[in-house]
This record gives structure tokens, C-alpha cells and sequence, in this order.
């Protein structure tokens, strides 16, 4: 058959395409993820297809949250049924347990083993103001008034680790991812960007930096964006969802959605993409 320069260029970008996307899965198939979400929710609207993915290829996932969501008034209000200035740090800490219940129910669906979704229990909107202390005080959440790691669906990592909780500190925080990565060894770790808009999932960021070279971390360090546009460069790993994937992400983003409506009604509208954008960086 002759080979036009037409049928050579399509030729070259299927190639081209279809080498690019199975390095993008046999990099994921060969790798241990660990997902970083700052709150109950993020790891599915970042991650989903990231953990169906690995999961699917028969690789360990572990999926670390870094505070329990209870620092969004709206959302208390609205699972408490009361009007914001009537809410309680019981309410707060409450909202914090039914955000916990959505990110296990979500895991569940999702095939993530109960073991493998860990709570460590950090100040929900605190986490940028924590970092910024760097250690001078213990922070204090103010709408719950908690000064140290708990939950109430799942125990804080410290708690169950060793036996008590840990106070809020930026150093405690970085000490326990630390000690999740040396434990766990994983070749991927996943988290939200510094260049996103929320200061939560700014620091996490940091504090995912922080503790990979605390423990040496060798594999993959990949960021994604929640709030704000994408990077102006392009991805590193690009994951395009397929059907069963899209709606499996879908449900489980209906998960996060129980009890607190009219709050969370639109997570699906807004955070259901066909495609999941990472972009690597380097932790040195």
C-alpha cells in the first residue's frame, strides 16, 4: 500500500496517541498510590479515576484525608438544621463525622479496603494559618475549638497509631505523613496544588512536600487542581475516564452529597469531569 504524507501524519499521531496513553496506564499499573485529599470529598473529585485505575490493575491504594470537613459553617447549618449563628462546636464536630461517613461510603464504592482510608484528623481551614505558625503555638479551630487530632466515624491516625491524639501543629502533621509513606512505600503520591484557590489545599501541598522528603520519598509526585484553572503547562499524566469509570465517580460523588443539601447539591454539575490533569514535580 502506498503511504501518502496524509496517511503518514495520521499514521504518526495514533501512534503517537496510543503510546502516550499506555505510558500513562502501565506508569500508574506499576506504581503504590497515595492520595492526599485536604478534605472528605477532594480525593474522588481529584482522584477517582486515578484509584479505579490502580485498583482495577490489582495495586494497593491508600487514600490519607487531612482533616474531617468540619470547618464549612454552610454545610454544618445545613446538616444540623439550624441557622449558622446557632451552631455549636458539637455541631461542627458532627458535620466533621458525616463528611468521615461520605469519604468511607465513597471508598467503599470505589473497592478501597476500610483499612486503607486513613483520617488524621487536622483543623478543617486552619491548615494554611497552621503552617504559617510553624510551630510557635498549638492551633485552635475556632468553630469546633479543637486544639489536637480527633474523629468521631473514624479515629484520628495519631490516636489509633500511638495511643493519643496530636496536637495541631505543622510539624505533626508533616511527622505523620512521613510516617504513612515510610510505612506504606508508595511510588505515587497524588495531592492538590499549591496554585489552587483554597488555602487547605495549598498547604497540603506543602505538607505532602515536607513529609515525602521527610521519608526519603523516591517514586512520583503528582498535583492536581480543585479550585482554579488548570496549570498553564501541559499534564504529565492525563487520565481520560471511561464510561463505567465516569459514573462510578458520579455516585460517588452523590456520596458526598447526603445530608447536606441545598450545600453540596451541585458537587456532581460542577466537579464531574471526563478527564483527571496531573502534573508532576520534584520534592527537592
Amino acid at each position: 500500500m502506498k503511504i501518502t504524507g496524509a496517511t503518514s501524519f495520521l499514521c504518526r499521531t495514533l501512534c503517537t496517541g496510543v503510546l502516550a496513553l499506555t505510558f500513562s496506564i502501565r506508569a500508574l499499573a506499576a506504581e503504590d498510590v497515595l492520595i492526599v485529599a485536604p478534605h472528605p470529598d477532594d480525593e474522588i473529585i481529584g482522584c477517582a479515576g486515578v484509584i479505579l485505575r490502580a485498583l482495577e490493575a490489582k495495586k494497593h491504594v491508600t487514600v490519607v484525608i487531612l482533616t474531617n470537613g468540619d470547618g464549612y459553617a454552610a454545610l454544618a447549618a445545613a446538616a444540623a438544621k439550624k441557622e449558622p449563628e446557632q451552631l455549636t462546636p458539637e455541631d461542627f464536630m458532627k458535620a466533621g463525622a458525616l463528611r468521615q461517613s461520605h469519604s468511607v461510603n465513597a471508598m467503599k464504592r470505589l473497592g478501597v479496603p476500610r483499612e486503607d482510608l486513613i483520617f488524621l484528623g487536622y483543623p478543617d481551614g486552619g491548615l494554611e494559618k497552621m503552617w504559617q505558625m510553624d510551630g510557635s503555638a498549638v492551633f485552635r479551630q475556632m468553630l469546633t475549638q479543637k486544639r489536637e487530632t480527633y474523629g468521631l466515624v473514624a479515629r484520628d491516625y495519631h490516636s489509633l497509631t500511638h495511643g493519643s491524639p496530636a496536637p495541631y501543629l505543622k510539624a505533626s502533621e508533616v511527622a505523620d505523613l512521613a510516617e504513612i509513606i515510610r510505612v506504606r512505600k508508595p511510588r505515587e503520591i497524588f495531592v492538590t496544588h499549591e496554585s489552587d484557590k483554597h488555602g487547605d489545599h495549598r498547604t497540603a501541598f506543602w505538607l505532602a512536600r515536607d513529609a515525602a522528603r521527610t521519608a526519603a520519598f523516591q517514586g512520583r509526585f503528582l498535583a492536581y487542581v480543585v479550585h482554579g484553572a488548570p496549570l498553564p503547562r501541559e499534564p504529565d499524566l492525563r487520565l481520560k475516564l471511561t464510561p463505567h469509570e465516569l459514573e462510578t465517580k458520579k455516585a460517588a460523588l452523590v456520596d458526598h452529597t447526603q445530608g447536606t443539601s441545598p450545600v453540596h447539591d451541585g458537587l456532581v454539575r460542577e466537579y464531574l469531569k471526563p478527564e483527571e490533569l496531573f502534573w508532576q514535580f520534584s520534592i527537592h
